[in-house]
């Protein structure tokens, strides 16, 4: 009878949590910027931004290593606050994205005179609590923020790099805001995939978890038939 009762409640729990991974896809507003070459930061030195810090007035925050910092510790590479930084246009990107990043717009060739720094703002919506991976190649600094909070980053003057950090989503709406920036003439470019973990409460089972099933229930099955056996046995 106990073996009974573990087998039901070893296929309860196949069924009732089954983790999976899906794609995060999403439509991200962008507000592209261009930065005359020789300003003051670009080229410079590499910001230090605390992962794990929030945004103050919508930028993130530094706490050194750069020159163009705001009153309250904002990295001003995406305001006109900044006097080098000019707006160029604005625009859409769609998860998961990739493209060169030459002024203006994304649409350029080269960055021999000018750098581009663009923001990306935007949100998706998850079924359930997970945790979201991403995967970031960026050449230059590239800052990730997920619900307002930097989860990951690829700061400093360098080319193509390749990064990758995790970070929590919520049940329902999440906002995600990327900040890039070129720096210097040696290419500029930026692509970000995401995909999230999440563990599905009652929702399909998998190929594996179809196997736990039908190995519980023949256990149950046959169970019950040693128990009449017996039982017919005594009978007799």
């Amino acid at each position: 009878m106990k073996l009974k009762f573990a087998l039901i409640a070893a296929v309860a729990l196949s069924v009732s949590s089954v983790a999976h991974a899906d794609s995060v896809t999403g439509t991200l507003s962008a507000t592209y910027y261009q930065v005359v070459e020789g300003s003051p930061d670009f080229p410079g030195g590499t910001p230090i931004v605390p992962n794990g810090s929030g945004l103050v007035n919508g930028l993130p925050f530094v706490t050194g290593g750069v020159s163009s910092i705001g009153p309250s510790g904002e990295l001003q590479w995406w305001t006109t606050a900044n006097p080098n930084v000019s707006v160029t246009g604005t625009g859409v990107i769609t998860l998961p994205y990739g493209s060169n990043m030459y002024a203006p717009n994304s649409t350029g060739s080269n960055d021999s005179r000018v750098f581009e720094t663009a923001k990306f703002l935007g949100s998706f919506s998850l079924a359930s609590a997970g945790t979201v991976n991403f995967a970031v190649n960026s050449d230059d600094d590239t800052f990730v923020y997920l619900n307002g909070i930097l989860i990951g980053q690829n700061p400093g003057i360098h080319g193509v790099t390749s990064v990758s950090f995790a970070g929590n989503g919520l049940a329902g709406l999440n906002t995600l805001e990327i900040f890039y920036a070129d720096r210097e003439q040696t290419g500029a470019y930026l692509s970000v995939t995401a995909d999230v973990q999440l563990t599905a409460v009652g929702g399909v089972p998998e190929p594996s978890t179809w196997a736990m099933m039908i190995l519980g229930f023949a256990g149950v099955g046959f169970m019950a038939y040693r128990r009449r056996h017996q039982t017919a046995t005594l009978a007799a």
